[in-house]
């Protein structure tokens, strides 16, 4: 059979991603782009949009470290040390004691021998667990992993495949069947899932990886600095023993209130990792002042009881309240992600659009980034909110679906 010769395209706008993208574009616009809108201060209980102070909901400054006094006060002393970047991979002239510094101080908060520190969150994902597996180990990821696990996945050339979103008894069943056909098996979850909020039952997790003897790796992006008494994650959350995970992966973006990525465990693996690993090798240092700010960041969580007691009290009292006026929080229970069911897109960004309007900031989350008809407002509370904003913005909610005659799903 001939093969058909594939049509030529010299322009971008001809390719067929771009003609869907144009599509979905339009339809954003014209209900009002709820995406990047401008906020010019830091995002904590409030910010600034459009000149105006609104009650902010949308960001994952749990923390509220992003813009603290002693966090800007510690990256504008790193960029009069160092200057504004490390201007060189760490393997040849990047190196600052100020990273070392840092990642000592995740290795002890995470309770491992070693620590890696990377540029960024979604790229520490892609290069780790792209380059930790190859052609004839599996990867096991839960069917809701991070896009960033997701793209690791492919450039692994790893046999990969998900299980059911918080299933260890399905994992079970898989590696039953397949452990003995790979070498090494990563299981890959997060320890709180981002669009519900969800935590996961990561003992039952660590007891599926000894019986069949596999790697586990969990994406703490929005689990550290939010549970726990000091902050410490699913580690400290459920009481766990320092090598029951393997590989403990953070953000610096979230509750560290800087930028970057990191990587935890045993010194064997770091070391390998710190020669070996492409997004860290071939990649310039993690910039001064973004390092002194989540070292600082971290140790004000770790050392701090307040910062960790007030989030916690906004959580409990977000739900408590969202619940008592029949609204649904989806599978939220003690995280700072806080979803209310809404139902079909069109509704959730005309709610997200009017809470805009009466000064609450909260962004919708709609399909493909949750199914279909299961659209919501994705709240993120903060350890600076106070329970009178909390109220307000439910009352802003309420307000919202009375006059548009919208009835949000029970």
């Amino acid at each position: 059979m001939e093969q058909q010769t594939p049509r030529r395209i010299t322009c971008f706008e001809d390719t067929p991603e771009y003609q869907q993208f144009e599509a979905r574009r339009e339809q954003l616009i014209s209900a009002d782009n709820p995406y990047f809108i401008i906020h010019d201060s830091p995002l904590t209980d409030t910010s600034l949009m459009d000149g105006k102070r609104v009650l902010n909901f949308g960001s994952y400054n749990y923390a509220a470290m992003s813009g603290r006094p002693e966090v800007n006060e510690a990256a504008i002393e790193a960029i009069r040390k160092y200057g504004t970047s490390a201007s060189g991979s760490r393997l040849l002239a990047g190196e600052k004691t100020l990273s070392q510094e840092l990642e000592r101080e995740i290795a002890d908060w995470k309770h491992t021998e070693e620590a890696l520190v990377l540029v960024g969150g979604h790229s520490t994902n892609v290069t780790f667990v792209g380059n930790f597996c190859g052609v004839g180990d599996l990867i096991v990821y839960d069917a809701l992993i991070h896009n960033s696990v997701a793209e690791g996945c492919k450039l692994s050339g790893a046999t990969a495949r998900p299980f059911p979103h918080n299933d260890p008894d399905a994992l079970r069943r898989i590696l039953s069947t397949r452990r003995d056909k790979f070498s090494k098996v990563l299981i890959c979850i997060e320890g709180a899932y981002s669009m519900d909020g969800d935590i996961a039952p990561v003992p039952e997790f660590v007891a599926v990886k000894k019986e069949f003897g596999c790697f586990l790796m969990v994406d703490e992006a929005h689990s550290s600095c939010v549970l726990g008494e000091h902050g410490g994650g699913v580690d400290e959350y459920f009481g766990l023993a320092p090598d029951d995970i393997d590989i403990k992966m953070g953000t610096l973006s979230k509750g560290p209130g800087a930028c970057g990525g990191y990587l935890a465990g045993s010194r064997a693996l770091i070391e390998y990792l710190r020669y070996s690993l492409p997004g860290f090798v071939f990649s310039v240092g993690i910039a001064p002042p973004l390092a002194a700010a989540a070292l600082t960041a971290i140790r004000l969580v770790r050392h701090e009881p307040s910062v960790m007691a007030n989030l916690h009290r906004n959580i409990d009292f977000f739900v408590k309240n969202a619940k008592a006026r029949g609204m649904n929080t989806c599978l939220a229970g003690g995280t700072a992600i806080i979803p209310i069911l809404v139902g079909s897109d069109e509704d959730t960004l005309k709610l997200s659009t009017m809470m805009r309007d009466k000064g609450v900031f909260v962004p919708p989350a709609i399909y493909p980034a949750v199914p279909r008809g299961e659209g919501r407002l994705r709240f993120c509370v903060t350890s600076a909110h106070k329970p009178e904003q909390i109220e307000e913005a439910l009352d802003a909610l309420e307000e919202c679906c009375r006059e548009c005659g919208i009835k949000l799903p029970g």
